[in-house]
């Protein structure tokens, strides 16, 4: 289609305008090649080492003087149909016409020796831990040079036995098998609806670029791969920027719902899930941290309802659990986090119903519990945060002096350094049982749980920032703005989606929605 433009004067004064095909030309040589390839409507023949090469005069002439010499100042070659050029390579004379005929040519530097000494260093930064097994060996197999680079053989090794060890990825991370783009991202993971008893599916909130976006809008949660199983009471963890899932509570086809041992990971650059080795322990009301190489599940519920003392470790390298040290005593409904390689658990509930403000430190070098300053007071069902070197117990519930469950809105903070305890002299809007907490760039946002007296499932979400005594408290503004999630995991991970969502402020009718801050993108 000829170009629009606007009229010029001697356009107009004329009433004559000129009209220019932007793709003509290609068009023309296109043509001209496809002529060439066919063998069709060709006036000349060159051959280069007994190998010929059908081609047009014409072409041939506009595109090199020598040729054009050739044909047109009544030399022995320009009245014949075959010219023979001599100390021209075929492969040379092909790349020649190929150039002349489409404007494109492959340049290999490799083989020259200011570039080559450069490959090993190079090829470092190439990812080839991102690429699938065929691609390897189609890349091992390329060229001489590749092949006989020690650099080059060790990377595509190293790839290879990388995809060989589907369980070990996530202690086998490096640069190679990252991509470039990533963001912190924050994701919710099964839990339990209303309407629905347990939940499958994966969303997440990408912060990038959104400051003023309501996290608390549906819209504003992509989806992903469901999980394998719906489950809720589970626990997840994030390793080596893959994110697991273990443990929790599944409905079967009767309808009965028990705990279970069962475990899957996700894979975010390939927005997958896989099945892992199941626990020894079916465990629901646990906790599960990453520490170091190893998964961390301690105490929980059995398919019984038996509460537990046992500790077990996963290796992802072996792809088995083990079990290590177990607790002094069962323990389930209890919140914990991992700060310095220490696993550490608060509060929970024992096997005879009572209620613990226990704090208690796991050592996985030493294979060891230590005890430390028990909380301000007891607490299950809560959920804890780490913020530097300091430990955050928020929500969950005691019980009065009638024995009668309260709500706990008070927010204790532990200091690592000291072993003490202290009051925050701020609450939370709202209280929250079996809530998702996730830590964000000194942020602690706390979404979901139930309400202990109605015993429904809770759709807000408070965020506090570390360095203020306020928590905006993020609710459902209309009926369809946020799914109720109930017992709900919540994690950062890495993501490799690169996403801008669309910014907009919006307000709920009971409370203001204060705008998030920005969330810096990660590197």
């Amino acid at each position: 289609m000829p170009s629009e433009r606007c009229l010029s004067i001697q356009e107009m004064l004329t009433g004559q305008r000129l009209c220019q095909s932007s793709s003509h030309n290609d068009a023309v040589l296109a043509a001209l090649n496809q002529q060439r390839s066919d063998g069709i409507l060709c006036d000349i023949t060159l051959i280069a080492e007994d190998q010929k090469f059908h081609a047009h005069k014409a072409v041939l002439a506009a595109c090199s003087d020598y040729f054009r010499a050739m044909f047109s100042l009544c030399m022995v070659e320009s009245g014949a149909d075959e010219v023979n050029l001599h100390g021209v390579t075929s492969l040379g004379l092909k790349q020649a016409l190929d150039f002349a005929y489409t404007g494109q040519l492959a340049v290999r530097w490799l083989e020259h020796n200011c570039r080559y000494q450069y490959m090993d260093e190079l090829l470092q930064y190439v990812r080839f831990g991102l690429m699938d097994v065929d691609t390897l060996h189609t890349v091992a197999l390329s060229h001489p040079l590749v092949q006989a680079s020690e650099t080059a053989t060790a990377l595509i090794n190293e790839a290879l036995t990388y995809h060989q060890s589907i369980y070990a990825q996530p202690v086998w991370q490096t640069r190679r098998t990252k991509p470039r783009f990533q963001s912190d991202t924050l994701y919710i993971i099964g839990g339990k609806k209303r309407e629905i008893c347990k939940v499958k599916e994966l969303r997440y909130f990408n912060p990038v670029d959104q400051e003023n976006v309501h996290i608390a809008g549906i819209a504003n949660w992509s989806e992903l791969a469901p999980m394998p199983v719906g489950r809720s009471h589970h626990c997840v963890a994030v390793m080596g920027d893959f994110l697991f899932v273990a443990g929790g509570e599944v409905e079967h086809a009767t309808g009965r719902t028990c705990a279970v041992r069962t475990a899957c990971r996700y894979d975010p650059r390939s927005n997958s899930w896989a099945e892992i080795a199941p626990m020894k322990n079916c465990r629901e009301h646990f906790v599960l941290g990453a520490v170091d190489e190893n998964l961390y599940a301690v105490g929980g519920r059995n398919e019984l309802r038996q509460v537990l003392p046992t500790v077990e470790r996963y290796c992802p390298k072996k792809n088995k659990w083990a079990f290590v040290q177990s607790f002094d005593r069962s323990l389930s409904c209890h919140a914990g986090s991992v700060v310095d390689g220490l696993l550490w658990i608060s509060g929970g509930v024992t096997n005879t119903a009572q209620y613990q403000n226990r704090l208690m430190v796991y050592d996985p070098k030493q294979n060891k519990w230590i005890s430390r300053s028990p909380m301000l007071q007891r607490r299950v069902y809560h959920s804890m945060a780490a913020v530097q070197r300091r430990l955050y117990v928020l929500g969950g519930n005691d019980l009065d002096y009638n024995n009668d469950r309260i709500l706990v809105r008070h927010i204790d903070s532990y200091n690592i350094d000291t072993d003490q305890w202290t009051r925050c002299s701020f609450n939370m809007l709202t209280g929250q049982n079996e809530s998702g907490v996730a830590v964000h760039n000194g942020r602690i946002y706390l979404v979901g749980g139930y309400s202990i007296w109605t015993n429904e499932p809770l759709a807000c979400i408070q965020k506090r920032k570390r360095m203020f005594s306020t928590w905006p408290v993020y609710s459902r503004s209309e009926k369809k703005t946020v799914r109720k999630l109930m017992v709900t995991s919540f994690a950062w991970a890495s993501n490799w989606r690169k996403e801008c969502g669309v910014m907009d402020k919006i307000s709920s009718n009971n409370n203001s929605l204060k705008p998030l801050h920005h969330l810096n993108k990660g590197k």
